[in-house]
């Protein structure tokens, strides 16, 4: 236990006390597209529309660019990143931009997020920073997914900056899901700038990132008392 916290603590403090962008897409380099299963850096389930800003009244984030209607024409889709890898004891930022679609005479907006790993994860740290409505994520050992954040959006409402952090104990990959769900009325949730970010913790963050790494001796631990009896 004295070692691995000796370990995690001069880990932490050996990190360069700099940021690192390990994923980006505002979509502004995608063919514009409707109904399409093609997004770089997603797998597309259903159908999303690639739209550039102004059309059909459709605002991107910044007024400019390009951006992603959740709800193609005329499916209803999702897209979920390709694996996206992070190293273990570092700030993993995540944020995105999200808004109702401005059509006039549909039903509100449906808008679904999901964080996820590709294996479990201990999650030392958690925190929401800006735009969920309520709660969401957890910390702890053998995480494979925070679960599904849903929210109602209601037309024309404006871009909403979404950001959440966590701080792993270990290297491993994560996934983003963002959805539309509701009427197939070829009108979604707009969303843009999705951005991940890897950083050295802040000195506060340090204790609980040690803490985590001796949960991570401690379940090691009983694994092998387990196996032994």
């Amino acid at each position: 236990m004295r070692i691995l916290t000796a370990l995690a603590a001069a880990a932490v403090m050996a990190m360069p006390a700099s940021a690192v962008t390990i994923f980006s897409q505002n979509f502004d380099s995608a063919p514009r597209a409707n109904n399409t299963t093609n997004v770089p850096g997603f797998t597309v389930t259903g159908g999303v529309d690639i739209v550039s800003n102004g059309t059909a009244g459709v605002l991107c984030a910044g007024a400019a660019g390009r951006c992603l209607d959740l709800v193609g024409s005329p499916n209803v889709g999702s897209v979920t990143s390709d694996p996206i890898g992070f190293n273990a004891g570092r700030v993993i930022t995540v944020s995105f931009a999200v808004s109702g679609n401005p059509r006039a005479g549909t039903p509100a907006d449906i808008f679904n997020f999901a964080l996820g790993f590709t294996d479990p994860e201990n999650i030392a740290v958690f925190t929401l920073i800006s735009g969920f409505q309520g709660s969401y994520g957890s910390t702890g050992p053998g995480i494979s997914t925070m679960g599904t954040y849903t929210e109602s959006l209601v037309r024309n409402r404006p871009f909403v900056s979404y950001a959440l952090s966590f701080v792993p104990t270990s290297a491993g990959s994560l996934l983003l899901t963002f959805g539309g769900a509701g009427p197939n009325d070829s009108a979604g949730p707009i969303i843009d700038n999705i951005l991940v970010d890897s950083a050295v913790p802040e000195p506060s963050t340090w204790l609980m990132l040690i803490a985590g790494f001796g949960m991570v001796g401690v379940a090691a631990r009983r694994r092998r008392s387990s196996v032994a009896a």
